[in-house]
Formats: C-alpha cells, structure tokens, sequence
C-alpha cells in the first residue's frame, strides 16, 4: 500500500467483501423487479422493500469499521499504527457517508422517484448522511459499555424516526433540515474525541458512568445471607449483571415520553393527548422488549450470547442455568408491565377522568396496538432464547440483526395475507397451525429434557399448570377488552394461548446442554 488511507480501504472491502456483495445483489433485485414493471403484483413489491431494507442495513454494518466477534467495537489494534487519529476516523466516515449516499440515490432513481411522489430527495440524502454518522459515533465511543449503548441507540433511533416523519410529511422541513445541520458535526466531533481519547487512554466518562451503575446494583442488590441453592444464586446474578439496565432504562424512557406529553396536554385536547401518548408508549414498550429479550439471553459474565468456561463450570445442570434464564424474563417482563401500570396510573390521575381512555371498544386501531404491545412483552423477553443459548451466534448485535431481518420478512408476508386473503380470515388458519405445532414441539421438548434429566418431573408440572392458569387469565382479559370489536372471540382465544411461552421453555435446557457440551 503506498499510503495509509488506500490501506484503510482496501481493510474495508477485505473485512466486509460478502456484505458488498450482498448490497450488489440486493441492488440487482430491485432492477430485476423494475424491469418487470409490474406494480400489481404483491410478491415483487414486497421482494423490493425487503431487498432495499437488507441494502441499508448492510451498509450499516460494512461502513461501522468494527471488529467483529463478541465485542464489536472500533479496532483497537489500530492506534498503535503511525498515523494521526484524524485519518484513522475521517477514513471510514468518509466512506460511509460516500457509500450510503450512493445506496440512498440509487434506490431512489430506482423506485421511490418513479412512484410521481413528493420525496425529497436532497433532505433525506443529508438524513441518510447524519444517521450513519451518528451510528458511527455510538458504536466507536460506547461500544465497550453495551448497556450505555442500547440506551443512546434507541433514543437515536426515537430521534431518526420522528425527522424522517416530518421531512417526508412536510410539516416543518426546515426545521428537521436545522436539526440535521446540527446532528452532523455534533456526531463527527463525538467520534473523533472518543476515538482520540480512547488512544490515549483517558475515555474516563462511560467509565464513571459505569462505575455509578456498579454502585447501583450493589446497593439494590446488597444481600447478608447465604444462598440456599446454585439455582438461587444463579439467578441473583442474572439479575444483577442483566436486568437492571433494561429496567432503568424502560423507566427513564417512560419518564421522558410522560414528562413531553405534560408539556403538550395544556395546548390540546386531553383525548387526542392519551390516545397518541397510549400509541406511542406501547411503541416503546415494543421496542424495549425486543432488545431487551436479547440482552437478557447473554452470559452473565462475559457479555456474550456463548457461554463462557465460568459459567460452564458452574455446580448447576444445564436445566437450572435455563430455568434462571426464563424466570428472569419472567421477572422482567412483570416488572415492565408494572412500570407501564404505574405510567398509566399517573397519566390518568394527573388529567383525571376523560372518555377517550385508552382501553375503549370504540377505537379499531387503538385496541390491537395495546394487544401487540403486550404480545410483544411476554413473547421478545423470553424471545429466540432456544437459538441464543445454543452459542451459534456469539454477539448480541448479530442475534439482534437476525431478529430484525425475521421480523421484516414476517411483515411482508402478513402484508401478503391481508392484500389478497384478509388478515381476519388468514389468522385463525394461522394460529391453529401454530398452536398445535406449539403443542406438538412442548411435549416433545418436555419429553426428551425429562429423559435427559434436565427438567424433573414437578418443574415440568409446575410450568404446564402455571402455562394453563396463566393462558386462561390472559383469554379472559382478551376477550374483555376486545368486546364488540371486529375481533372475533375464537381468533382474541387463538391469539391467548400462543401468547405465554410453552415450546420455547422446554427447548431451552437442550439448547443450552447443546452449547454447553459442544
């Protein structure tokens, strides 16, 4: 190489040549289903949005410069390379606001400019520009705290969206325009100054903030007696290393989102308030729980979705390591819903009774939106914990990517199913098949965790009973709350008993004696 920034790119196209590659290939979708010309048909559309959603994420990932593996952070091994700190960050970011330009214009000319739509073209090409730098930015200076970095990511994302929402609905384009020019040399000088302290040795601020979440836990934590079992303590540390910045940051952000709402319920209507404060907090509940199903999957010691050889050592079967696992998520997401009980409670006793409550049968779109916040609550936390647990995929962030590539193609496929069946028609056939699939793989997966000694025969008992109480309390509170709505009571029954998890908590002892073994 005869200078260090063609060594820089030439690192960047080795390290990431099958994310090109993809990227080219999803590019050639799109210009296949454009060749086509076919706007009626449902399949290349949707072929189409998926292959321009794999296109930026990808890009994404390729221009974050990270290293890849459990921890993906910025590559240390470069700062002990002869060269200023100034080429080492404006290298990649170059790149990256090259790169996600020419997906951005591409996709563009390609599609969203032909459908005769007011798209702004030139605001979205500085958003596209100021969303990668800001990711840039997060993942190079918090990447080593990855609770502060789930934090920082999702109120980036809350940001992103609402800019996007605005420029495209041409509400106050100027001012999400001002914001952007803001955004962008705020987030460039934070990656440089994290990058430039973190060579030297003196990123001391995550630090600290660590230190106070440290302190934190051990005053919530704080415990004077022995444990009686492994099991007990195992579970202890789950929660400790875990649980608690999940929590804190559900309620920070519940916080926040009550705190905003305050503000603008003294200039509007007190109805239209609570139902866009119910939207919007059931969107952050869902959110949160997707993450947080992830997070809660990690090795308490080590960070890691792979075990590590403390845990594997540990004086526990592979059947308790898994029912901690499950009953922290249990834990959890009782504590979510009773944080989101306490946001209520205060939302309506600060503004006292109103008839736009939240829970109405009168309100077509307002009921599902609660129903799949829940759905969402008690399926994310406990989530893929089978596949986690096998240790295949050792980082949180790739578990994450490939939970959120699953969800896209889930999206499409029910948009396929509403456009040409009706989700009401399609649902009940859909969650028949699933629920006698859930019943078939449960007793199995029972069965053979039974047969290798991992689950006793009272643990077994105990979760069927818990799993029929619980299925039972969740279909009478269903059935309520969709009264005289569009649902019909058969399908609101379906949709209950898929809710609490049965399969999934039999297969997670043996996807955990699996990776534990292996």
């Amino acid at each position: 190489m005869r200078s260090p920034a063609s060594a820089i790119v030439w690192e960047i196209w080795r390290k990431n040549r099958w994310g090109f590659w993809v990227v080219l290939g999803s590019f050639l979708c799109g210009l296949a289903v454009r060749f086509f010309d076919r706007p009626e048909d449902e399949v290349l559309q949707l072929t189409a949005g998926t292959a321009m959603v794999a296109c930026f994420v990808v890009t994404f990932a390729i221009f974050s410069y990270a290293e890849s593996g459990v921890q993906v952070s910025f590559p240390t091994r470069t700062f002990t390379l002869p060269v200023h700190t100034g080429l080492l960050v404006n290298g990649p970011i170059l790149l990256g606001v090259m790169g996600i330009t020419l997906v951005h214009l591409a996709w563009a000319f390609l599609f969203l400019l032909p459908l005769d739509i007011r798209y702004p073209l030139g605001s979205f090409t500085m958003y596209w520009a100021a969303a990668l730098l800001t990711f840039q930015a997060l993942l190079w200076c918090l990447a080593n705290y990855p609770k502060s970095f789930v934090m920082g990511l999702i109120l980036a994302m809350a940001l992103f969206v609402r800019l996007a929402v605005v420029i495209f609905e041409n509400h106050d384009p100027m001012r999400a325009i001002d914001c952007l020019v803001i955004i962008l040399p705020v987030a460039y000088l934070c990656a440089r100054l994290g990058i430039r302290q973190q060579r030297r040795g003196e990123w001391q601020f995550p630090e600290n903030l660590q230190w106070l979440l440290e302190v934190a836990n051990r005053k919530l934590f704080l415990r004077k007696r022995p444990f009686a079992t492994a099991a007990q303590a195992q579970l202890w540390m789950e929660w400790r290393r875990n649980a608690v910045a999940p929590l804190i940051s559900l309620g920070v952000g519940l916080i926040m989102v009550c705190t905003i709402f305050v503000r603008l319920a003294a200039l509007d209507d007190v109805g239209a308030i609570t139902s866009a404060w119910t939207y919007i907090v059931c969107a952050l509940l869902t959110l949160w729980a997707f993450v947080s199903g992830v997070l809660l999957a990690r090795d308490a010691s080590s960070n890691s979705l792979a075990l590590s050889s403390f845990l594997a050592t540990r004086p526990v079967t592979s059947g308790e390591l898994a029912l901690a696992k499950i009953k922290l998520s249990a834990q959890v997401t009782l504590a979510g819903w009773f944080i989101y009980g306490i946001a209520v409670f205060f939302w309506f006793n600060f503004f006292g009774s109103h008839p736009d409550v939240p829970i109405v049968p009168s309100d077509d779109a307002l009921v599902p939106t609660m129903g799949f916040a829940a759905l969402a609550l008690a399926w994310h936390l406990v989530g893929a914990l089978p596949l986690w647990l096998t240790g295949r995929i050792e980082s949180a962030a790739g578990a994450g990517l490939l939970l959120l590539g699953g969800y896209i193609a889930l999206g499409n496929a029910i948009r396929f199913l509403d456009k040409h069946f009706g989700l009401l028609v399609a649902l009940p056939w859909l969650f028949t098949f699933g629920l006698i699939a859930k019943m078939l793989i449960a007793v199995w997966a029972f069965r053979e965790s039974h047969r290798r000694r991992l689950l006793s025969p009272r643990t077994t008992a105990g979760y069927f009973a818990f799993w029929t109480l619980g299925t039972i309390c969740i279909a009478t509170i269903a059935s309520a709350i969709c009264q005289g709505t569009a649902f019909p009571q058969p399908l609101v029954t379906l949709g209950a008993a898929l809710l609490l998890p049965l399969a999934r908590v039999g297969l997670a002892p043996l996807a955990l004696a699996s990776g534990r073994h292996r």
